[in-house]
């Protein structure tokens, strides 16, 4: 297993942890929560897949292969940039 998956199932696990046990404050982010793993978790574990597998005549807009680095770091963006950018909007903004 590479590093970076192992790293991504960790921030996933301290996620969850997260999710059961923060009470009434993190109610609010569980939805986001599990977008992001989804989301994040799929592209960092299947980056190489995803990238050359999203091209052709069903996705028409994509016509090249993405490079699996570039797929891997938009993974890392979602898991650890949207449940950031949607605490600061709620206490901040909501």
């Amino acid at each position: 297993m590479s590093i970076s998956r192992t790293l991504s199932l960790l921030v996933a696990g301290i996620y969850v942890f997260i999710a059961c046990f923060g009470g009434e404050a993190v109610e609010d982010f569980a939805g986001v929560l599990a977008v992001a793993l989804l989301l994040g978790l799929g592209c960092i574990w299947f980056g190489d897949e995803l990238g050359e597998g999203l091209t052709g005549a069903r996705f028409g807009l994509i016509s090249s292969p993405s490079p699996g680095w570039a797929v891997k770091f938009t993974g890392w963006v979602i898991i650890l940039g949207l449940p950031l950018a949607v605490f600061i909007l709620k206490k901040y903004v909501f």
